[in-house]
């Protein structure tokens, strides 16, 4: 959960597998979601992890793309949206299920790994970003 919003309330993004979209629900600040918003994606989204990639203050998004082989990253603009025609992929191992965000290299920027369920191997996208 991020403040997509940035309103201060911890919103939920979820990915939808059989839909092929992942959905923002904005918090209501008392344990409630309004309605969601919902983006196309690749095909079989599995997994998603929030984090600032680009640096820009801003929650973004990165998204395990089952079948796509990929991760797809995607900037947030900080009111609830996304900029989908400013995504970026990234190939992967086959079929990425899990994927988490830290600073593994420790130069101040998130990077992610990325779990590969059909090959039982993990990527590690190093952000290079500014």
């Amino acid at each position: 959960m991020r403040d997509f919003h940035g309103n201060g309330k911890k919103d939920l993004v979820v990915v939808n597998l059989s839909s092929n979209n992942f959905s923002v629900l904005a918090s209501n600040g008392d344990g409630t979601f309004g309605a969601a918003d919902t983006y196309p994606t690749g095909v079989f989204p599995f997994a998603v992890v929030a984090a600032d990639f680009n640096g820009d203050g801003k929650a973004d998004l990165a998204l395990a793309m089952s079948m796509d082989n990929n991760i797809a990253v995607i900037p947030g603009n900080g009111n609830g949206s996304f900029t989908q025609d400013q995504e970026i992929d990234f190939q992967v191992g086959p079929e990425p299920h899990f994927v988490v965000a830290g600073d593994f290299n420790r130069d101040g920027k998130i990077d992610l790994a990325v779990a590969n369920s059909a090959s039982n191997t993990i990527s590690v996208l190093i952000n290079n970003s500014r």
